[in-house]
């Protein structure tokens, strides 16, 4: 073997175990499965969950006690109008209140059940919203009322408090259902 041919030869055996003594530095780690992002809950779905329990407690208190008819139909009417008015200007809360919240897939990804989207809240009560799992009924109308003047207040607060946090138009209708719903509570007491 010639000189140059044997210095040829060592010298492409060198960068053959350089080349794969680079290579090896630079070998991505094993894939890791990347752990699936956390569902994204919109701010406003968790208020909007709420007052279509508010809804459904009115219509409670309502088939419990038919004479308070009177005076809680017009003021669930007004709920369910504030709530079916947050619904349209809040479509991302919405589609997720449609959907029962945010679900998590069994691959773990974020995604939003299949279920058909419940009426609106303007119609009746009992099929825009579940009704709440009470523990006991009133046991009497004005026990009925008073409870319900506690959510309906709480209710006026959580508006309130999303109204603060948000801005906008959005914020506006917010604090307009708020101003509402606390004439509402005072109305109730």
């Amino acid at each position: 073997m010639s000189r140059r041919s044997l210095l040829l030869t060592g010298a492409t055996v060198m960068g053959t175990v350089g080349l794969s003594i680079g290579l090896s530095g630079c070998e991505a780690d094993p894939v890791q499965p990347t752990q699936p992002p956390e569902p994204v809950i919109e701010p406003l779905t968790p208020l909007l969950l709420s007052q279509r329990e508010l809804i459904a407690q009115y219509q409670e208190a309502v088939t419990a006690f038919p004479e308070l008819a009177v005076t809680l139909s017009p003021l669930q009417t007004q709920s369910a109008a504030h709530t079916d008015a947050l619904l349209a200007a809040a479509p991302a809360a919405a589609a997720q209140v449609a959907a029962g919240g945010v679900a998590q897939s069994p691959s773990g990804s974020s995604t939003q059940p299949s279920a058909p989207a419940p009426p609106s809240a303007s119609a009746p009560p009992s099929a825009s919203a579940p009704p709440t799992a009470s523990p006991l009924p009133p046991a009497d109308a004005v026990t009925a009322v008073l409870e319900l003047a506690q959510a309906v207040g709480t209710a006026a607060g959580s508006l309130r408090a999303a109204a603060l946090q948000t801005e906008g138009d959005l914020a506006a209708l917010l604090g307009s259902c708020s101003a509402s719903t606390a004439c509402h509570a005072r109305l109730l007491t």
